[in-house]
């Protein structure tokens, strides 16, 4: 499976941000760190794969999908954090 860049549905923006909502409300109330939240998304993303395949090779072409992702977003996050409102703990 070739990794490719494409622009985002507005389903999938929709859900980014409920995502990034739904951890922000969990944190003011009990506060993680950040290798906690980035723990349980990995978990989660994992048992979505296993979940939604049978095969081991969708599995595989699934979780190189999720690295890309995670690239991906490291790589804009570093170009916008400064500009953004994206609320890191212990990089506020």
């Amino acid at each position: 499976m070739g990794l490719s860049s494409v622009k985002l549905s507005e389903d999938h923006r929709q859900l980014m941000l409920s995502i990034g909502d739904a951890i922000a409300a969990h944190t003011t109330k009990s506060p993680m760190t950040l290798q906690a939240i980035v723990g349980v998304l990995g978990f989660c993303t994992g048992a979505a794969i296993c979940r939604g395949t049978r095969s081991e090779r969708s599995r595989r072409d699934l979780r190189e999908l999720a690295v890309g992702n995670v690239d991906s977003g490291m790589s804009a996050m570093a170009q916008t954090l400064p500009g953004t409102s994206l609320v890191i703990p212990g990089m506020n």
